[in-house]
């Protein structure tokens, strides 16, 4: 085992050899991860997919269309 000092917090720890991160803690190589949004915070925090689905379906019959799911047309 080897005796790490971390470069960001000074703390010591313990790695069978030295991390592919460097001379960093696992709490200070979490730390610096940011998990992003994919596609934005509103589509994240918005509405659900059903709720947009049914919206849409509602504008559809609002504009004079008969919306129908993909493949049930020539059942």
């Amino acid at each position: 085992m080897l005796k790490v000092t971390c470069e960001d917090c000074s703390t010591e720890f313990y790695a069978p050899e030295l991390p592919r991160r460097g001379a960093i803690c696992f709490k200070c190589h979490v730390g610096s991860l940011r998990f992003g949004f994919t596609y934005g915070k509103d589509n994240f925090h918005g509405p659900t997919i059903k709720e947009r689905q049914d919206k849409q379906i509602a504008d559809a019959k609002a504009g004079g269309l008969d919306p129908q799911p993909i493949g049930s047309r020539w059942i």
